[in-house]
């Protein structure tokens, strides 16, 4: 028994798999609006005698440069373009908060001459993960079924009325 339709079925697949790029990447955002609030909240309450604010006033969801369209890779972190004046100098989060993540080990600094001691972590990204992940995956779950259904019949009435 020949099998038809197969040929129609495939394109339709193949113009689907096109159209969920825009989908994945706003449904990303919508799911990770968790874990960014709750990274801002933390590095807001990190133990700094000079804290200006900058490091959570920075903090954005972003996609990865050079992540495909099908596969983006959505992430929360500091944003490359912040700066900021402020009473304590110039800066710019996204050349310190991995420091204040991970902490650093005893170094020496040539442009001061001394030895650094080192700085314990205050991680404030990964707790904010860990307590908001669940969270993350039911966002994104009742979200992009919907929005993929939305997508399928768009094409699916485009391609109605082409016939």
């Amino acid at each position: 028994m020949p099998v038809k339709g197969d040929r129609a079925v495939a394109a339709a697949l193949r113009e689907l798999s096109r159209q969920v790029a825009v989908p994945l990447s706003a449904t990303s955002r919508f799911a990770l609006q968790p874990t960014l609030t709750q990274a801002r909240a933390n590095a807001r309450a990190l133990p700094f005698k000079e804290s200006s604010g900058a490091l959570a006033a920075s903090l954005t969801i972003k996609q990865k440069a050079g992540s495909p369209k099908l596969a983006p890779t959505t992430q929360v972190g500091p944003d490359a373009s912040y700066e900021k004046w402020t009473p304590f100098g110039f800066r710019r989060p996204v050349n310190y908060a991995h420091l204040d993540e991970f902490g650093t080990a005893p170094h020496y600094q040539p442009g001061r001459g001394v030895t650094h001691p080192g700085s314990a972590p205050h991680p404030f990204l990964g707790p904010a993960y860990f307590s908001t992940r669940e969270q993350v995956v039911d966002r994104f779950g009742k979200r992009i079924g919907p929005e993929m259904e939305k997508r399928a019949a768009k094409l699916a009435a485009k391609a109605a009325k082409g016939k």
